[in-house]
């Protein structure tokens, strides 16, 4: 087993993110792939206007993650809006992203998950309360000084580590 960054990157349309974070609440990790706990309940991961986010982990496919990542996001709450087969690991948590001019949007229980596809590292998008919008995209609600805002967010038909954001209400 070797630790390894496993980087996904939050790109936003306008290229106004400041900087953002993710907590995690649950997850699920190839068993052998994280031996030193880098990954636990309460684990916040952070990035600056680049978007970055790095997860220490191990990389191991496995069905056992895939099905506990179906079971908690159904399909039609991913941009792929389909389940997948196998992943390294996957966690749902809480997004936080803060955009030029001071707007904080937190999106809940988001599922972050990465997975193989031919020879890259394929990263998952979706939640619980995010919903399928076609061409690999889901829309998904923000509570952003007390208003639900939305932003669609599109993993699939860019680079494999890359989520791009786009605002549909701010």
């Amino acid at each position: 087993m070797e630790y390894r960054d496993n980087e996904v990157y939050f790109d936003t349309a306008s290229n106004n993110l400041v900087k953002g974070s993710f907590t995690v609440n649950e997850f699920s990790i190839t068993d052998g792939q994280d031996p030193k706990g880098h990954i636990y309940v309460g684990f916040t991961a952070s990035c600056g206007s680049d978007g970055k986010f790095i997860f220490s982990i191990g990389r191991k496919g496995s069905s056992t993650v895939a099905k506990w990542f179906s079971e908690r996001v159904p399909a039609n709450r991913t941009t792929f809006n389909h389940d997948p087969g196998e992943l390294n690991f996957a966690m749902i948590g809480t997004l936080v992203l803060e955009f030029n001019g001071g707007k904080i949007c937190t999106f809940y229980n988001v599922a972050l998950a990465q997975g193989h596809s031919g020879a890259s590292n394929n990263w998952w998008f979706g939640g619980k309360q995010g919903m399928y919008n076609g061409s690999d995209t889901a829309i998904y609600g923000a509570s952003s000084n007390g208003i639900v805002e939305l932003a669609s967010f599109l993993r699939g038909g860019n680079s494999v580590d890359h989520v791009k954001v786009t605002p549909k209400t701010f």
